[in-house]
Parts: structure tokens; C-alpha cells; sequence
């Protein structure tokens, strides 16, 4: 049997074809998400849903071109953002993404409309959560005209390929909105009234793996579910004892527990198959390196008039080539602040005339990035951390960076383990569409 596992990212759209017999990918394809909408504000972050919705047929088209004996389609979605659908399945909004930041704006007294959400709920979210989002707008009386449910990008996707008129999602990305139920796996309807959210905005929830419709009439599409999750499913093999740090535009640590469990500062959200993940989120990993890639360029364009390409490559081969930096620069590169404090900010330290110089300053954030990494390891309780025995790397900060691979090595004195499979959400996607329509309807359910 062959499948289609989908990712809708960030910066990315990838799309593969798994052959599930061989567990072989037969045709892989990627596109920049170029949906990206220009906002007047520092606080919107912006997509366009028809540009992504277009990307994603696009990549079908390529993949189905070649493999047109497909049998299912798996999606894997960026989390936490929300869009707007009218009554028959329109978008009648932008995609708010998960870096939307109005939830950090004063609403009452002192307080953010994330504190007041938290206050009023009871629930822990962070600034880009959707029902946070959607708490802002419902304050400030900007509610889309003729909206009639709130949905996640990648539910809104699933919905479009297979046919619908109002979304279908599951545990892992209705989690990702905020005031959900993980243990009952339902939406808190009293707790999400408080702030504001009618119930029937409220896309339905079924289980992982819900068969949707059929893509082109032949082609089962199932449910959404959350990139963190598909990415999970497509890295890690041996689940027991094992961390998955993926470092992409952001980072996070994960890892999987049998029993609901609360760690401070740690997010627990439903893993696909039953069971819980911990997951150790920061808002800052790839992101925080592009921006010094992005102030190299500026550097040359200003002062030497030369318009460059990426220099990621570049940056590689200084770092791997710096050898032990003496005086070595102290970076704490919250540059886009933390989702405990979004006014966090980056800082520069130990500045001396040997070590302000390129390479020290590529060195610097990247042991900064390892560092917060291991702060937020050391925040699990200790039989926890004492059980694992292996590091699963994702994302392409560890793919692209042997430097940055070392030093998680060096520091968590762990062999780390890279991801086979370059695009572990879509391969993840795939997997699971696999075992949904192997198994049926529930074939993720098991407890």
C-alpha cells in the first residue's frame, strides 16, 4: 500500500510517498510556504489559507503524477494557530499563526489577554494559542464576518482535500488551541465560556485517524494531527528511553510517558496511539541562527554592495573549523523572548577585542541555543532524566549543522541519533495514515 503523508510548516510544505510494505519513500517534494501576509502591526503573524491550500495541490499533483496508485493521505499541520471557516467551509480569515503575539497586549488592568485567559479558564497557554487568539478578537469585537467555527490550518486542509463543509479535528491539535481536555479529550465548553468561545465554534473532535472523505473521489484523507506528534511518529523508533530534540524555526524537547503527568514549565499533550508526550517548548532554535545569517548579509550588502545567497554553508564550515575558542563569547539568545517572559530578551556577554569577531559570536549563540536546551532538560524530575538512554535529533538546525549536533552530544554526554527520514513530519504523517487505514477508524485509540 502506498500513502501520502503531508506537512504543513512554518516556513515549509513537504509532501512524500511512502511505500508501507517496504517502508520506502518512493517520491518526496518541497515548497517555501509562501503565504505569509504583510501585516501593519508588530503583533500579527499572518497567513493566507487559499496560497497554502494551493501549495499543498500543487505538491498532490507532483506526487500523484508519479505514484497515482495512492490509497490514502496523512496530514501533519503546524500547531496552536487558528482560522476562521463560514457555515459551508470558506475561509473567511487569515490563518493566526502560533507566533500571533496579541496575546501578550494589555486586556484588564495589568494583565494579558493570556493572564486573563489563564485567570478565567484555568488553563496554562501561552501567547499564538488559537483560543487565546480568538479571546482577543471576541474582546475587541473582530470577529470575521459570517465566521461559524475556528479550526486549525491543518484541519482546515484535511477538510478542503476531503470534501467537507465544517472541520474535523482530533485530540493533538484541538490540545493545541488551548481549553481542551486532554484526559477526557474533549473541549472544556464551561471553562472556554468564560472567556468568550460559543460552542458551536467548536470544530468537532473524533478520533486519530478519522476517515474524512475521499481525495479525487479514490484517495481516503484522514484527520489532521499536530506536527509535534507527526514528528514523534517519524523520528523515533524505540520510544522508551528515548528524548527527540528537534530544532527547527523554534525547538523543543519531547518526550513520551504512559500516565498523565504535570512537570512546571513543561507542556503535556496527547501522543497519537493513546499515552502522553512532555513536551519542553522554546521560541527559540533555527530561528534565533537565521537571524545571524540575516545580519551577515546586511553586513555585506551595506558595506561591501554584495547582494549574497543563504550563507548557512558558510557559517557551517566556520564553526566546524574554529577548533576550542579561546575567550569565548557568553550568548543567551532569547531573541524572540520565552513563552514564560515574552519580553525576554537576547544578550551578549564577556565582550573583549579577542573574541568580537564572526566566529565567536556563530559559536556563542549556538552553545546559547545547547544551553537552553539543557536548562529546560534539567526542569524533568530525576527518574525521568535518569531513564534516557538515547537522543533522536530532527529538524534541520541538527541535519544541516554536524556543529550543533556535537555540542548536544557533548553536553548531554549522549550519542545523538539523526532522524533517517529528512522530513520526519510528513514521513510521520504518512505512518499514521498507513495505520489508520489498516486498522480503521480507531486505529490510534488505545485508551
Amino acid at each position: 500500500m502506498k500513502v501520502i503523508g503531508l506537512d504543513i510548516g512554518t516556513t515549509s510544505i513537504s509532501g512524500l510517498v511512502l511505500d508501507l510494505a517496504r517502508t520506502e519513500v518512493l517520491g518526496k517534494m518541497t515548497c517555501p510556504n509562501t503565504s505569509a501576509i504583510v501585516s501593519s502591526d508588530d503583533f500579527s503573524y499572518l497567513q493566507d489559507p487559499s496560497r497554502i491550500l494551493a501549495s499543498i495541490e500543487s505538491i498532490l499533483d507532483a506526487l500523484l503524477t508519479k505514484e497515482p496508485d495512492v490509497t490514502a493521505i496523512g496530514i501533519s499541520s503546524q500547531m496552536h494557530g487558528v482560522l476562521y471557516v463560514d457555515d459551508v467551509g470558506h475561509h473567511v480569515s487569515p490563518l493566526y499563526t502560533w507566533q500571533d503575539a496579541h496575546g501578550d497586549l494589555a486586556c484588564l488592568d495589568s494583565q494579558s489577554y493570556c493572564e486573563v485567559f489563564r485567570e478565567r479558564t484555568g488553563y496554562a497557554v501561552s501567547t499564538g494559542y488559537g483560543m487565546v487568539t480568538h479571546f482577543y478578537h471576541f474582546v475587541n469585537d473582530e470577529l470575521p464576518t459570517g465566521a461559524a467555527s475556528m479550526c486549525t490550518i491543518g484541519d482546515y486542509v484535511a477538510m478542503k482535500l476531503a470534501g467537507l463543509v465544517r472541520p474535523v479535528t482530533d485530540a493533538t491539535l484541538a490540545a493545541s488551541l488551548g481549553g481542551f481536555d486532554i484526559v477526557k479529550k474533549q473541549f472544556d465548553t464551561a471553562a472556554l465560556q468564560n472567556v468568550g468561545v460559543r460552542t458551536n465554534f467548536l470544530p468537532a473532535v473524533g478520533p486519530s485517524g478519522t476517515p474524512l472523505g475521499k481525495y479525487r473521489g479514490t484517495i481516503t484523507v484522514h484527520s489532521a494531527i499536530g506536527d509535534n506528534q507527526a514528528s514523534y511518529l517519524g523520528a523515533v523508533r524505540h520510544k522508551e528511553n528515548t528524548l527527540l530534540i528537534n530544532v527547527g524555526t523554534s525547538a523543543q524537547l519531547t518526550i513520551e510517558v504512559e500516565k498523565m503527568l504535570t512537570v512546571p514549565q513543561w507542556e503535556t499533550r496527547p501522543a497519537v496511539g493513546g499515552g502522553y508526550l512532555l513536551v519542553g517548548a522554546l521560541l527559540n532554535g533555527g530561528n534565533a541562527y537565521a537571524l545571524l545569517e540575516s545580519f551577515f548579509r546586511d553586513v555585506l550588502r551595506v558595506f561591501a554592495g554584495m547582494e549574497e545567497g543563504a550563507l548557512f554553508d558558510t557559517m557551517e564550515r566556520m564553526v566546524q573549523d574554529a577548533g576550542e575558542l579561546r575567550n569565548p563569547l557568553t550568548v543567551v539568545p532569547q531573541f524572540y523572548g520565552t513563552r514564560e517572559n515574552p519580553q525576554a530578551r537576547g544578550r551578549i556577554k564577556d565582550i573583549t577585542p579577542q573574541n568580537f569577531t564572526p566566529v565567536h559570536l556563530l559559536v556563542g549563540t549556538l552553545n546559547g541555543l545547547v544551553e537552553t536546551l539543557v536548562a529546560r532538560f534539567q526542569e524533568l524530575p530525576s527518574d525521568l532524566r535518569t531513564h534516557i538512554h538515547d537522543i533522536v535529533g530532527a529538524g534541520n538546525g541538527i541535519r544541516k549543522s554536524l556543529f550543533l549536533t556535537s555540542l548536544i552530544e557533548n553536553r548531554f554526554a549522549v550519542p545523538v541519533e539523526v532522524a533517517r527520514h529528512e522530513e520526519e513530519a510528513a514521513f510521520g504523517a504518512a505512518l499514521y495514515a498507513g495505520e489508520s487505514s489498516n486498522a480503521g477508524t480507531t486505529a490510534w485509540e488505545k485508551g
